[in-house]
C-alpha cells in the first residue's frame, strides 16, 4: 500500500513510499482517499516502480471486497480508479531524478462504481450488471 507522498496529478520520481498492506495480495497497490485528495500522480509513481501490481486508488465512502476468485467488488457512494501498466510499453522511470516528471506509455485506467467488478488476476473489469443491461 502507499504510506504516503506528493498529491497531484502527474507522476514524479521518489514522491511516494509503499508499506507493506494487510497482507491479503501482493497483486495491487492501494491508496485511498484517492480523487478527494488528488493522488493519481503518486499511485502512476508506485506503478512505475512496480509495474507488475495493478494499481487501485480507493475513493471515500467506498470498498472493494476481494472474493476466493481474486475478483473486486465495488460497494459505496464513490469510485475504485483501477490503472493496469500490464501493457506498459515505456516508462522512463530508471533514467529521473528526484522530483522530475515520469513518462508512462500504455496504461489502461477504469474508473468503476458501485456494483462493478475488477479482477486483479485476469485484469478485466465489468460494469455493474444493471449497468451493462442498458442500450
Amino acid at each position: 500500500m502507499i504510506a504516503f507522498g506528493k498529491e497531484g496529478g502527474s507522476p514524479r520520481a521518489k514522491i511516494v513510499t509503499l508499506a507493506p498492506g494487510l497482507g491479503l495480495t501482493n497483486k495491487v497497490i492501494l491508496d485511498q482517499h484517492f480523487r478527494q485528495r488528488d493522488r493519481l500522480g503518486r499511485l502512476l509513481t508506485a506503478l512505475a516502480y512496480n509495474p507488475f501490481a495493478s494499481g487501485i486508488g480507493l475513493d471515500e465512502n467506498t470498498a472493494g471486497f476481494l472474493g476466493p476468485d481474486d475478483t473486486l467488488e465495488v460497494v459505496g457512494a464513490g469510485a475504485l480508479t483501477i490503472v493496469d501498466p500490464s501493457e506498459l510499453e515505456f516508462s522512463s522511470m530508471a533514467r529521473v531524478r528526484k522530483n522530475d516528471p515520469v513518462c508512462l506509455i500504455g496504461l489502461r485506467l477504469h474508473v468503476l462504481d458501485h456494483g462493478s467488478t475488477y479482477n486483479v488476476r485476469t485484469r478485466e473489469a465489468a460494469a455493474a450488471p444493471q449497468l451493462a443491461a442498458r442500450p
